[in-house]
């Protein structure tokens, strides 16, 4: 975990309890390459690479202090051979008593476990298997409409008087 806190100087003095620890991050990444290499990355695995670069975190009342959580996994991308770290990035504000000093503070969790990302071709079963399922649910969907169709047809003929 990392904490930032707001100290005295020795040309100011701060009322700390009352110090707003709203923040702006540019980059929060890991790995050697300090992110850089994200550029490298499929599209849809960019925006995992840094999620919180160039975000604005704000608390908005004295008392309150952010608190990011970060989960780390490392990811191998097996064609290209690049390997990254990917983040998921959540944030909550914290309410703070009066007697303590506000802090922004970067929980991160570094998972024990790699993921490894290969592209595959899909296979003329895949597409089917699919196809048999689209047909398969839109029959199921059908056979309870007619199920609730005939019970409501049943009950508005019990409630007229009318024989079956």
């Amino acid at each position: 975990t990392v904490h930032f806190q707001a100290a005295h100087t020795t040309d100011k003095t701060l009322n700390l309890a009352f110090t707003n620890v709203s923040h702006r991050v540019d980059s929060f990444t890991f790995g050697e390459d300090g992110g850089r290499g994200a550029s490298f990355l499929p599209s849809e695995y960019q925006k995992h690479a840094n999620p919180i670069a160039g975000r604005t975190f704000t608390v908005d009342k004295f008392h309150q202090a952010p608190h990011h959580y970060i989960k780390v996994v490392h990811t191998r991308f097996e064609q290209s051979s690049i390997r990254s770290y990917q983040q998921t990035h959540q944030w909550s504000i914290r309410r703070v008593s009066r007697s303590k000093v506000p802090q922004a503070k970067f929980s991160y969790d570094l998972a024990p476990v790699e993921v490894i990302v290969r592209k595959g071709d899909k296979r003329w079963y895949d597409y089917l298997t699919q196809v048999l399922a689209i047909i398969g649910g839109a029959f199921s969907v059908m056979s309870m409409l007619i199920g609730v169709a005939k019970a409501t047809h049943h009950q508005v003929k019990r409630a007229l008087g009318k024989t079956l």
